[in-house]
Order: structure tokens, then C-alpha cells, then sequence
């Protein structure tokens, strides 16, 4: 008698395990849905800034040539991008700010700026990394 009332509470408590596990690892599934969900569209905003920050260093690295006129690009960001007008124009100023601060250089007597692979580096920076992220206050909600 005292074995089939321990078999009944361990039976009891084995079911009751079960049935919390499985709403336990339920749990677990659905959140992670919803946060590797948030993550992908929070990454995919911040690839899409870099790439304006990279975009509008070449467009005030060459403000005086017809690349305007002959590019598009700047509106489609601005289509896409799911930030307030804030963090484009901060990001604008950012890459002006840096073009601006690329000095001449001698190379092969030219006398010229290295404008895009200098921007290209930037782009790469931990700096623009961490500006970027910083970003995330002005992120639209999807």
C-alpha cells in the first residue's frame, strides 16, 4: 500500500514536470521568435545607416561634381531607413565632418584627397561602430 501511494505522488509530480517543461520550453521558443525577429530588423537598420554615414561622405567628398544629378541613392535611403530625420542628419553631419577633415596629399604628386578609401576606412571603424549603435534612441519601431 505504501508503494502505491509513493508511486502515485512520484507519478503525480513526473506529470506535473512534463507538463511544466513543455510549457517551460514553449516559452523559450516563442521568445526567442520575437527577439532574434527584433534583432535581424535592429541589424539590418544599423548595415543601412553605416552604409548612408559611407554614402554621404562620398556625396560631400564630391559635392562639387554632377554625382547628385546622376545618383539616386540618397532618396532610396531615406525611403528605407527606419530611423528619425534626426539620426540622418546626424549622420550627415558626421561624414561631412570627417570629409572635411581629410587633409590633401602629395601621393604620386597629384595633390589630391583620398576620399573613398579613406571614408571606406572610417566606414570600418569602431568609431562609426559605436556612433551607429548609438543611433539605435532614434530607431523607428517596426
Amino acid at each position: 500500500m505504501v508503494r502505491m501511494h509513493t508511486d502515485t505522488i512520484f507519478g503525480n509530480f513526473n506529470h506535473m514536470l512534463m507538463r511544466n517543461s513543455i510549457y517551460f520550453i514553449s516559452a523559450l521558443v516563442v521568445l526567442s521568435c520575437s527577439v532574434s525577429g527584433q534583432s535581424k530588423y535592429i541589424i539590418e537598420n544599423r548595415e543601412m545607416l553605416k552604409d548612408y554615414f559611407l554614402y554621404s561622405c562620398i556625396m560631400h567628398g564630391f559635392e562639387n561634381s554632377d554625382i547628385k544629378k546622376k545618383d539616386h541613392s540618397g532618396a532610396v535611403y531615406i525611403d528605407l531607413l527606419r530611423y528619425d530625420l534626426k539620426a540622418l542628419h546626424k549622420t550627415d553631419s558626421i561624414a561631412k565632418a570627417f570629409v572635411s577633415s581629410i587633409e590633401t596629399s602629395p601621393y604620386e604628386n597629384r595633390n589630391t584627397k583620398g576620399i573613398i578609401i579613406l571614408s571606406i576606412k572610417e566606414y570600418k571603424s569602431k568609431r562609426i561602430d559605436e556612433f551607429i549603435k548609438s543611433m539605435d534612441i532614434y530607431m523607428l519601431k517596426e
